[in-house]
């Protein structure tokens, strides 16, 4: 894990699926990269591949064929999606230098699904605290031989962001 803090069993419940009937892991990389990041922006634990969430300026094409360069905040990007902004910026939802796009927003759960080219996608989950995000690829193959999934990735992200609720994170 990148950070030594007492929060990474969080992260190992993000990226993999715990049996409680069987009393272990059942199936492992089951999401590419996981993060846990205060509402002030600051990671409070994040998987060791994480990619991070960066500030840059992306050039976007306009309408006269022209290039403008956007300024991108990937945390302010996240932060708005996890609280139902389709648009945080005129880039789009960017997360990890990669671009995503907003499948559902469930307001009531603080849930926000999203999708990424090529197959992929990410669950944010708000709480009062921190915003728990789950990234898969459905390019990489989980230990039970089958790709990376959605619903998995939004089983995990959702099951430890309700677990941090309950204790008022």
């Amino acid at each position: 894990m990148s950070t030594s803090n007492g929060w990474e069993s969080y992260i190992w419940q993000i990226q993999n699926k715990w049996s409680i009937k069987n009393g272990n892991w059942v199936t492992t990389n089951v999401c590419e990269h996981a993060a846990i990041i205060g509402i002030d922006g600051t990671p409070w634990v994040t998987s060791a591949n994480w990619p991070g969430l960066h500030e840059y300026e992306h050039p976007l094409e306009q309408e006269d064929g022209s290039i403008s360069n956007i300024k991108v905040n990937e945390f302010g990007c996240a932060l708005k999606v996890a609280g139902g902004t389709r648009m945080p910026t005129a880039a789009g939802v960017r997360m990890g230098h990669q671009k995503f796009m907003m499948v559902k927003h469930i307001q009531e759960d603080g849930v926000t699904y999203l999708s990424r080219a090529g197959g992929g996608g990410a669950c944010i989950a708000k709480t009062k605290n921190a915003i728990v995000i789950g990234i898969w690829d459905k390019n990489i193959i989980m230990s039970n031989n089958q790709p990376q999934t959605a619903g998995d990735c939004n089983d995990l992200t959702e099951k430890v962001a309700r677990f941090l609720k309950a204790q008022d994170y």
